[in-house]
């Protein structure tokens, strides 16, 4: 009797332990820090449209996935010439990048650093405007503005399967 209770014991200890040990010290979920949040003053949630193109600055440890709008996304599958349609909305958005805690040696993205919109306006004419900070706000921009607006409007749709 005696040794059946040293059992139950040894038993309900070793279970014990072992619920203990599998449970999971950082619950897996969505890269929040990574998102649009609800302060930034964008006009919309560029990470909700199609993902056109993605780059890395692997120097300044920098990504960036280039977005479109129905318009947007549409002009640049059959084009590749950069003069979108009107109406048509890019999205080039950047994120410093942090190490992976779920998977060693990977990298993931950090909080957005800049969000750059390129609207083309009724006239045809692409409009440049760039969002910084956090919470992301529109800042005025210089003569810069111009180079980056030919940088974006230059980038080709990344090929995939159909």
């Amino acid at each position: 009797m005696k040794k059946q209770y040293y059992l139950s014991l040894y038993t309900l200890a070793m279970l014990c332990l072992l619920m203990a040990g599998c449970h999971s010290q950082q619950p897996l979920g969505l890269n929040e820090q990574a998102s649009v949040q609800p302060a930034d003053e964008l006009p919309e949630n560029p990470l909700l449209l199609h993902a056109l193109t993605s780059s890395l600055q692997p120097k300044d440890s920098i990504m960036c996935i280039l977005y479109g709008n129905d318009a947007a996304f549409a002009y640049a599958a059959k084009h590749s010439d950069g003069r979108y349609p009107v109406g048509a909305v890019l999205y080039n958005v950047a994120w410093k990048q942090q190490p992976d805690e779920q998977w060693a040696g990977g990298n993931i993205p950090a909080a957005i650093t800049t969000v750059e919109r390129v609207a083309i306006d009724a006239a045809g004419m692409p409009v440049y405007t760039l969002y910084t900070g956090s919470p992301l706000k529109k800042v005025a921009v210089n003569g810069a503005d111009s180079l980056r607006l030919s940088a974006i409007l230059r980038l080709r749709m990344a090929a995939s399967p159909r």
